[in-house]
């Protein structure tokens, strides 16, 4: 059985569900990228996964367990989530808000595992700075390292480099494979379609609260699917570092 299982799952907000009796399963160990138009399903999705919303029918298993009967706190110690809004109005160091992942495991702010994480996402030299006075990527960095710290590896990430500058998107994103390869599963949504084709090893795209397309990425973006899906033209430019073609909306001027 696969890292997380989707069976037969209807819901979404308000009294019309979004997903209507959704099958989907996604491998432990790959970055998967959601992609989509806005009100597609992307977010809804994620808080599915983490119990934020109820399905109205089927269930979700995560390593063969359904979620619905797992507690708050065994969920937090199985899966990471890093949402779109990360405040920081409050004055904790960058130690103590990453920290705080080790609630659902009764806290311990000398825990080597905290250390672990902040050297994972390369803050360490954060560990005494408030958090009020950290930009936005090494915010993001903290709020990273803080769910690596809760023990589970299902990382959900809703998207993770929106606002950042490009030095510190590909900072995250690079962080985020090279979690995979330590044996996380990563899903993420994603808006800029560039970055989920350049790190995503597979693709969800969802429309209007259906998968028009999951599997590898490389398969996922076509010129057909993107216009059926965006609405947009687009063509292929190959890429030298990459060595294959992406996919870019086309523009005129």
């Amino acid at each position: 059985m696969g890292s997380l299982v989707f069976e037969h799952v209807s819901g979404g907000w308000g009294s019309v569900p979004l997903f209507e009796n959704l099958d989907l399963t996604i491998k432990s160990g790959t970055f998967t990228a959601l992609t989509g138009p806005n009100g597609s399903g992307k977010s809804t999705l994620l808080k599915l996964i983490y119990k934020e919303i109820r399905p109205k029918s089927g269930a979700i298993y995560l390593n063969g367990t359904d979620v619905a009967a797992m507690g708050q706190k065994e969920l937090a110690r199985q899966i990471g989530f890093v949402g779109q809004h990360n405040y920081n109005d409050y004055a904790f160091t960058a130690r103590e808000a990453v920290a705080m992942g080790r609630y659902a495991h009764g806290g311990d702010p000398e825990s080597a595992i905290i250390t672990e994480a902040m050297e994972a996402c390369n803050i360490t030299h954060l560990a005494d700075t408030l958090i009020t006075t950290l930009s936005g990527g090494e915010l993001q960095r903290v709020v990273l390292a803080r769910a690596l710290t809760q023990g589970g590896t299902l990382l959900l990430l809703d998207e993770p480099v929106n606002h950042l500058d490009v030095k510190h998107q590909k900072s995250i994103m690079s962080l985020l494979c090279r979690l995979t390869s330590q044996g996380y599963t990563v899903i993420c949504v994603l808006h800029d379609l560039l970055l989920a084709q350049i790190y995503s090893e597979e693709t969800i795209m969802l429309k209007d609260g259906a998968i028009v397309a999951h599997g590898p990425s490389e398969r996922v973006f076509t010129a057909e699917r993107l216009k059926e899906v965006y609405q947009i033209d687009a063509h292929q430019i190959f890429d030298p570092i990459l060595g294959r073609p992406i996919w870019f909306p086309s523009h005129s001027r």
